[in-house]
């Protein structure tokens, strides 16, 4: 396919400029398709590189660590989501399709079309993943699958591509940062702490990014601009939210991690992103098990961080739907009201209002893409987009 065959000479040009500049630090994990014995070494605080590279060295039968990247049109009818796995069954507290309990490698992409509710959804299992951290991106391949991604040193550029015979799916989907990482509770730097709530970690590599996406999905071409997100994240999930995690925590790029099962130290979350007029904005608050409630809250403008603060964030459903905290088998609420103080520069006051239902499963998680009102207490209201998600994995009352 000639744009395939474009597309992919462009990854390698990116790579190419990766390989030929000037870096202080590089460094290589390999992970292997099964968990290993003993204890996870794990990290929890930052230091002044490998912001988007593994925190998880070794993975055990706990512990778990993925990469999730996702992009929204701006009329928020396309959708697509990629996540990459290194975390086994009991560590997500979920089996992985057609993977046995100590298999931890997966990658996976979700998409959805105009009028229509998860289109498309792939699970491919790997043999072998490699990740390559230069500064304080990375570029990642899980053998086998097709799928991989490439990233700049200074996080301002990724390319996730795919190319499956499997699935029948080929293309990439780009993005370019328009906001600068951050950690739970401040920017990126070292002695950051990484932990969002207990015994869970995050890096927000890309809180928000043009993307561009350009995919062909069995013959059908999907082609669309928007905003992204990528983070990671460490800790535990079914084999359908394979898909879903990733989103959130989602801004276009970022990371979770954890040593203990996911759904061991998670009750329930909000967890979202958006663009408001000419702020990017982040959001989470999240309950353990034991109602303890943990939250993040962000806002850049311009590129500039105005606010990266793990305090004086509230997220709460509102309209149909909107008891607190969700609880396991529960609908999904119309919206949710976030609100951050950010000290000197006044209060962001938000409304997001569901326009699409993305994902559902199980009645214990659900994404959501829609629209975004608000802004600054006292100044105009702005419009904008998001994304957004909700774990619920508190039993009902």
């Amino acid at each position: 396919m000639q744009t395939f065959n474009f597309k992919l000479a462009s990854a390698a040009l990116l790579l190419a400029r990766l390989a030929s500049a000037r870096l202080p630090w590089v460094s290589t994990q390999v992970y292997s398709p099964d968990t290993v014995n003993g204890t996870s070494d794990v990290l929890f605080t930052s230091s002044a590189d490998g912001l988007d590279g593994p925190k998880v060295r070794t993975v055990n039968t706990t512990s778990y660590d993925w990469w999730y990247f996702d992009a929204v049109s701006e009329d928020q009818q396309f959708n697509v989501v990629f996540t990459f796995f290194a975390a086994p069954a009991t560590g997500l507290g979920i089996p992985l399709d057609g993977a046995p309990d100590n298999a931890i490698l997966m990658a996976s992409i979700c998409m959805s079309y105009p009028e229509q509710e998860i289109s498309f959804v792939g699970e491919v299992p790997a043999t072998e993943a490699k990740v390559v951290s230069v500064g304080n991106g990375a570029s990642g391949s899980w053998e086998g699958t097709g799928m991989g991604f490439l990233g700049t040193s200074d996080l301002s550029n990724y390319v996730v591509y795919i190319d499956s015979a499997s699935l029948g799916v080929q293309g990439f989907m780009s993005l370019q940062s328009l906001a600068p990482a951050n950690y739970p509770c401040g920017p990126a730097e070292a002695n950051q702490t990484m932990t969002i709530m207990p015994g869970v970690g995050w890096a927000n590599a890309v809180p928000d990014a043009m993307a561009q996406v350009d995919l062909d999905v069995n013959g059908t071409s999907v082609k669309f601009t928007g905003l992204r997100y990528h983070d990671s994240k460490i800790s535990s999930l079914p084999s359908q939210l394979v898909c879903c995690l990733y989103a959130a925590k989602k801004s276009p790029l970022s990371e979770n991690w954890g040593v203990t099962p996911f759904n061991k130290n998670v009750g329930s979350w909000y967890w979202g992103h958006g663009r408001l007029g000419p702020y990017s904005i982040v959001w989470y608050d999240a309950l353990s098990p034991n109602d303890t409630e943990s939250v993040s809250g962000y806002v850049a403008r311009d590129g500039k961080i105005v606010g990266a603060i793990c305090s004086a964030t509230t997220v709460r459903p509102t309209g149909a739907n909107s008891t607190y905290p969700p609880t396991i088998g529960g609908d999904p609420p119309r919206g949710l009201r976030i609100e951050v103080d950010l000290g000197s520069h006044g209060t962001m006051v938000v409304n997001a209002t569901s326009t699409f239902n993305v994902e559902s499963v199980f009645g214990i998680y659900y994404r959501r893409t829609g629209t975004l009102t608000g802004g600054i207490q006292g100044q105009p209201l702005l419009a904008g987009t998001a994304l957004w998600e909700e774990f619920a994995l508190l039993p009902p009352a």
